[in-house]
Order: structure tokens, then sequence, then C-alpha cells
């Protein structure tokens, strides 16, 4: 526990692990033994009410998801509350214990709480909406990598408690990507210190996670513009430096035809089976549907030309229209996504899998057919 004064306040912070059984009983000792005028919880009210409730979860319109273009985020945030759940089940407890158990201890000795964390679909929206096509990839990537995840014997409670386990699952990109770290870790620190400050109780037990602790205590003095970290990143406007590999490939082919009809007719061809049978060759050897095979045959071509499609979009919406994962596979994620058998077998997990394999395939006979094209010309 760090205790500090500020200007009227005494605020009591509790950092926590988020999967640590230590951390439960921390909390239960604060509230218990301070008695605290308010209980405030690293929580936004969704994220509270999800964490409460004893109702089975809906099931996911992954579809819909899909056609707002809105399927790579939401992987990668289920895949952050995969990892952490990965790790809860190893070390024998629950994601979130500590911050269920405030919330039923304030209840008990019927002390206010307060949920003082930012919603968070805004959080990764901002989050999402930050990152440029390679970061993103980058970032789903480097999820997926790290849900095979380490052994048991390499966690360390009291490390994870000098950390946070959402903040981990990102920390070592921090460096190649600092607009993470600023989402994830520095915009919540100065909105949840604003919520402490703005709090009309003067003794505060605050349920933290442990990497936050520091950066809320440096936010308390500033001047903070909560209406800023509260919107939504702005529609992308037309960004020109998007349509230059689109442009540059279709003039390609245009100077090529110009030179050489039949040799521009030749590399179309090499292009269109390039593109197209090595994402759809991905596809089937992933297990995809038929019609998402077709549909990836089809969609190759056209998501190298758009700047706002892939293929991936395509492949990923036929099988999820034939295949639409379920609520056990999202409530698998946890345990299939550490298993490379599983990523064939969980609908979600393989969804995400050939959207991936087959963006990456086509770019990739892309590249080799515009190296081929190139050569022609000079």
């Amino acid at each position: 526990m760090k205790t500090i004064e500020y200007e009227n306040k005494t605020i009591h912070f509790i950092p926590t692990a988020h999967v640590s059984k230590q951390s439960v009983l921390d909390v239960e000792e604060a509230i218990r033994t301070l008695q605290p005028d308010a209980v405030l919880i690293e929580l936004d009210r969704n994220r509270a009410k999800g964490l409460m409730s004893e109702e089975k979860a809906p099931d996911i319109d992954i579809k819909t998801i899909i056609k707002k273009k809105e399927f790579a985020s939401f992987s990668a945030q289920l895949l952050l509350s995969t990892f952490q759940k990965r790790i809860a089940d190893d070390l024998e407890t629950e994601v979130g214990a500590e911050m269920k158990t405030a919330i039923q201890e304030a209840e008990h000795y019927e002390i206010p709480k307060y949920y003082i964390d930012r919603d968070i679909n805004i959080t990764m929206q901002r989050l999402w909406g930050g990152l440029g096509l390679w970061k993103k990839a980058n970032f789903v990537v480097s999820l997926i990598l790290s849900s095979f995840g380490q052994d048991d014997d390499d966690l360390d409670i009291e490390e994870l408690k000098n950390t946070d386990l959402l903040y981990a699952a990102i920390g070592e990109m921090e460096t190649k990507v600092p607009h993470l770290a600023n989402v994830i870790l520095h915009e919540r620190n100065e909105y949840m210190a604003q919520k402490i400050v703005s709090n009309p109780h003067e003794t505060l037990v605050v349920v933290i996670g442990a990497a936050h602790t520091d950066g809320i205590i440096e936010s308390l003095g500033k001047d903070i513009n909560m209406r800023e970290l509260r919107s939504m990143p702005p529609k992308k406007k037309f960004n020109p430096l998007e349509w230059i590999f689109p442009i540059t490939l279709v003039l390609l082919f245009a100077s090529l035809f110009i030179k050489s009809p039949d040799v521009g007719t030749q590399e179309l061809i090499r292009w269109l089976l390039l593109s197209s049978g090595l994402s759809s060759l991905g596809a089937l050897l992933i297990g995809a549907h038929p019609l998402t095979i077709l549909a990836t045959i089809i969609g190759a071509p056209i998501g190298i030309l758009s700047p706002v499609l892939a293929v991936g979009f395509f492949s990923g919406l036929a099988e999820a229209y034939m295949r639409p994962p379920t609520v056990r596979d999202f409530e698998n994620l946890a345990e299939d996504s550490s298993s490379f058998k599983m990523w064939f077998k969980n609908k979600f997990l393989k969804i995400l899998l050939i959207m991936l394999i087959t963006t990456v395939l086509s770019s990739i006979g892309t590249f080799i057919s515009g190296g081929s094209i190139i050569k022609q010309l000079f």
C-alpha cells in the first residue's frame, strides 16, 4: 500500500497484479481496516458489470464486426484479455479477482464505490486509430505470438505486481510503437488521476494495477483535458499516400502493355495467378471453407488494388458467414490460443489465421510479380 496526502484528500493506493492471489488479500485487508469514505476501482462501468455478471455471454456477431472493419481491433482487445486469462489460469487464480473483491468489500461495508477507468472501447479505438497499417499488423502478430507464451516457471507474481498484465502484453513494443504505451498507460493514468482529484470524498482507497500507481501520482497536479481523453479518434480523411502502391502497380502494368501487349498480358496473368493462387493455397492449407477459398481467389486482386480493403477482409467475412464462431470458441480462447493445433479448430482463431495468412501471401505474390514486371521494363 502507498499512502499520499493530496490537497484535502488522503489517498491509499493498493497496487495489484491482475492475477495475483495476494492482491485479493491486500484489497480485503485495506478496505476492512481503513474503512475509507470511498473505494475507487480501475474499471469502467461496463467492465465492472461484465466482471460481476453471472449470466452467460451472448453470441458475438463476427459478421458485423468484419463488415465494419473492426475485426482487427476487436481481435487485439480479445487477445490482450486472453493473454491475461492464460496467465491467470497458470497461477490458478481469476483475472480481475482483486477488482471483484474491491466491489464486494465496498458493498459489504456499504462504502460508496467509483469506477475510474476510461471506457475500454474508447481506449481500443484510440489505440487502433493511431496506428499505421504496418504497425497494426505488427501489433496483432506480436499478440498472436504471445499467446504461445512462457512456462509457469518463468512467471513471478512480485514481478507482475511491478508491471500490469495489460501493459506487459505490449511493454516490449514501447520503444518501437510509443503510441501504444501512450494510449494504454499514460492517457489512462491522466484520466484516472483526474477522477481521483474530482472525487467528492476525502479518504480514498484506490485499487489499481501496479504499473499505474506512480504515473497516476505524477498526474495528480496536471491540467488534464478530460474531453480530449474521452473523444474517439476522428475518421481518417482521404490520404493520397494510401493510393501510391495501387497506382504504381497500375502504371507498371500500363507501361508494360504499351511496350509489349503480349508481355503485359502474360505478366497480368502471372500476377493474378500468384496473388490469388498463393492466398487461396494458404486458405486451403488452413482448412478454410470452399466458399472462403473462392472469395479469396476473387478478393486477392481487389484487395491489392484497394487502399482500404485487403484480401483478408473477403476471406474472413466468407469464413465468418459459413462457420460463425460460437460462445464456446470465445470462452476457450485462453486455452486454445496456447495450442498450435487449436488455432485450426477454434473458429475465431481460425478466422484470424485465415485473414492474416491470405493477406500476407497475396502481398508476397504481388511483390514477386512486381519484380518480374520491373525486370521486363528495364
